[in-house]
């Protein structure tokens, strides 16, 4: 299959996705001097083309890093987008060993390239649920345009992205926060009451947990040693003063029984005969 749209004669190479709405497919211009790639959605049902039409050309966000012309073929609307190679966020992580610093980063990354992308938000929303974020060598974050447009809703805002994207943060970060389980307080409180109505909201918060924490003065560790402790050292304390109770009451029976306390004859009888002299006579 080969599509000429205006300069460009794109010839299909690979079908990536085949679904009810809209096919994707990477295609490569012959036309170019160089192997030039890119990704065109095939949208065969004409509500989801007109949605798209609508969001890309009547918005003020139109993802133009990306997006580089649309056009309609016999009864298909295509829309071409520059080609990014894939490479999994979700595999990254999976496959390598990270630090909460090197997660922190990538999930300042991946807010920064959703507000810089210029994507609207209905289309971002399913890039975000669908996985299609990717990470680079340099472990820049970039999206990717490889999704089933069916759920398609003009409905979805900047809140509803800005806190799929925090959510998506969190998980990454969430069994390694643990030493900074108190600069994450605020952010998590903020997920899970009402989300995020900005994305610079949610980068503001991110870049304040992911400061690195002060160090604490020897009395901040102690009390905080302290609290963290207080309970085990309440149960050793209580054991302690139950023996000496237990203590006392055995000599209190002692005294009365035999009016002495064998227990203390040990540190009595020695004082009573000093080298050859009795203390006793």
């Amino acid at each position: 299959m080969v599509y000429q749209i205006g300069d460009m004669t794109l010839q299909k190479m690979q079908e990536v996705f085949r679904g009810k709405v809209n096919d994707v497919i990477v295609c490569q211009d012959i036309s170019s001097h160089g192997k030039v790639y890119y990704t065109v959605l095939v949208v065969h049902d004409k509500e989801i083309a007109r949605k798209l039409m609508k969001l890309f050309h009547n918005n003020a966000s139109t993802g133009r890093n990306k997006f580089v012309t649309d056009y309609t073929w016999k009864e298909s609307y295509l829309m071409v987008f520059d080609y990014v190679r894939e490479r999994s966020l979700d595999q990254f992580f999976s496959s390598e060993i990270l630090s909460l610093q090197d997660c922190e980063q990538m999930g300042l990354n991946l807010t920064v390239e959703c507000l810089a992308g210029e994507i609207p938000y209905p289309l971002l929303y399913l890039q975000l649920k669908q996985g299609q974020i990717h990470i680079s060598k340099d472990r820049s974050i970039y999206l990717g345009y490889c999704v089933d447009l069916e759920e398609l809703s003009e409905k979805i805002t900047e809140k509803d992205c800005a806190t799929l994207c925090a959510k998506i943060v969190f998980k990454y970060i969430e069994e390694m926060k643990s030493g900074k389980a108190t600069s994450y307080k605020l952010l998590e409180k903020k997920l899970w009451k009402g989300g995020y109505q900005r994305f610079t909201d949610f980068y503001k918060d991110l870049k304040m947990a992911s400061q690195p924490l002060k160090k604490e003065g020897i009395f901040a560790r102690l009390k905080k040693s302290y609290r963290h402790n207080q309970e085990r050292i309440f149960r050793v304390v209580m054991v302690i003063c139950v023996l000496l109770g237990i203590l006392a009451v055995a000599m209190i029976v002692s005294q009365l029984i035999f009016s002495d306390v064998p227990f203390l004859r040990m540190f009595i009888n020695p004082f009573k005969q000093i080298g050859t002299e009795s203390l006793m006579q």
